[in-house]
């Protein structure tokens, strides 16, 4: 399999970031969404075993049981961020604004998991999900970072295969494998997606707008542009994602929920 990096001095920083479309949701619905997405990253990498998440009041992780009988309303106060001096929750009764499983929240639940191949204090993979607003319009996302050691080993058929577990959440329309340094290079003004190494759109009638050079998966939902064989920074591999960006232009590079 390709190698992403073949040492760590030039190694980017790669990473997913996606967008999904927002589904207002409980505090228990939220959490059994996440439970979904790592459930569907476990049974496609089975040798990520470890499920964690942060606790503050212990200040170390927590980590959660193989079969994630405890990722559930029981671990509400561990699984989701937010402030509970701060933050305000939509309930039933209007002047309660506390957290609780059946809450809501105007601006959607949050929450930061980790997956490892052991349990350690650096995980291999961290991720954050956002989702759930009963506003409109707001953001919702699944983004994912690598340490730099499991950077060292993740391929780009690792990387097809995660972005196709995610499709899997029923929401996902937009993910991209990128780093900061490409997307610097490809990003345009009036455009909040940009296309990476890879990039997945929902819409499968991109690929009619797309050059015949260009290669492309089929999902089950979506479809997945693949620049090409080495996912490096290169003249060609920029050249080729600007003229993808140039073809598919703003309408299609423009995300609201």
């Amino acid at each position: 399999m390709l190698l992403l990096y073949q040492n760590k001095l030039n190694m980017e920083k790669i990473k997913v970031i996606t967008r999904l479309t927002n589904r207002e949701m409980s505090a228990h619905d939220f959490i059994n969404y996440c439970k979904n997405i790592v459930v569907n990253l476990k049974n496609i990498f089975s040798d990520l075993k470890m499920v964690s998440i942060w606790d503050d009041s212990t200040n170390s992780k927590f980590y959660f049981e193989n079969n994630l009988a405890n990722f559930s309303v029981q671990n509400l106060d561990k699984i989701l961020i937010y402030n509970p001096e701060e933050d305000v929750f939509q309930n039933d009764n209007e002047q309660d604004k506390n957290l609780y499983e059946n809450s809501k929240s105007w601006i959607g639940f949050n929450t930061l998991l980790y997956l490892s191949k052991d349990k350690s204090e650096t995980s291999d993979l961290s991720i954050n999900i956002t989702q759930g607003a009963s506003e409109k319009n707001k953001t919702a996302l699944i983004n994912i970072e690598f340490s730099d050691e499991f950077l060292k080993t993740l391929t780009k058929d690792f990387s097809i295969k995660l972005i196709e577990s995610l499709e899997k959440s029923g929401d996902l329309v937009y993910a991209v494998v990128i780093s900061n340094e490409f997307r610097r290079k490809v990003k345009t003004s009036g455009q909040n997606l940009w296309i990476g190494y890879l990039t997945y759109f929902q819409d499968k009638n991109i690929k009619i707008h797309l050059p015949d050079s260009v290669n492309s998966i089929n999902y089950d939902k979506g479809i997945l542009i693949d620049l090409g064989e080495k996912i490096e920074i290169s003249d060609e591999a920029v050249n080729k994602a600007v003229t993808i960006r140039n073809i598919l232009g703003d309408e299609a590079l423009n995300y609201s929920s």
